[in-house]
């Protein structure tokens, strides 16, 4: 495995604990700050020896079919009795300076264990979908259940993933999506030629945890 790799691995492995000290910010900033330096001097967005860190946008995926508008506000989007392995997401949105977006709105979506989607009616409005906003500090914390894998067609799978919109007034919209590294349908297995599913930056580690599986992530998003 190449050192950038295992870099990005570690990273996303740090932001759940970096999150919740009581430097989580600056942390947060100096970790991300491993692109290039834009300018020097110490600053709020500062990161390493005076440079000013760099975050490189999180890439785009394809929004796909089965968005729906008007999810409730929740974190929690998977009702106790869903079955599947339990998930918790521990994320942060921040900008392209590194310093965190205080109120982005997350809109997240998925399908179940076996890879269905559900419509927004019925006896479980919105299952398996939600709308919440990023704390003062851009944390936020989902918890849902491991998406399943589907199908295409005969032959072509999809590797599981998370559907998310970020939101914020002063930046770009982001439309992606997350997946799970130990999947066996990730590139070049993966059903969807137009989709993204490539980028090791939204490949992401799961690892077990008391209630069930964890994974962290950092959402970075362009200025308007």
């Amino acid at each position: 495995m190449s050192r950038s790799r295992l870099a990005a691995l570690d990273r996303r492995q740090m932001l759940s604990w970096i999150a919740r000290t009581s430097a989580g910010v600056a942390g947060m900033r100096m970790l991300a700050g491993c692109g290039e330096p834009e300018a020097t001097g110490v600053d709020a967005a500062s990161g390493i020896d005076g440079h000013a860190a760099v975050c490189t946008p999180t890439s785009t995926d394809v929004l796909g079919p089965f968005y729906r508008p008007g999810a409730p506000s929740r974190m929690t989007i998977a009702a106790v009795a869903e079955p599947g392995d339990r998930l918790v997401f521990d994320g942060v949105v921040v900008g392209p300076d590194c310093a965190p977006l205080a109120g982005a709105m997350l809109d997240v979506w998925q399908a179940d264990k076996d890879g269905r989607y559900y419509e927004p009616n019925g006896a479980e409005p919105f299952r398996l979908r939600g709308r919440f906003q990023a704390g003062a500090d851009g944390t936020w914390q989902l918890h849902t259940i491991r998406p399943g894998n589907y199908m295409l067609d005969a032959t072509l799978w999809r590797p599981a993933h998370l559907h998310v919109t970020v939101t914020h007034p002063e930046y770009r919209t982001l439309t992606t999506q997350l997946y799970f590294e130990d999947d066996p349908f990730l590139p070049p297995n993966d059903g969807c030629t137009s989709c993204g599913s490539d980028d090791p930056a939204r490949i992401l580690r799961l690892d077990a945890g008391r209630d069930g599986l964890r994974t962290a992530v950092e959402l970075v998003l362009a200025r308007a």
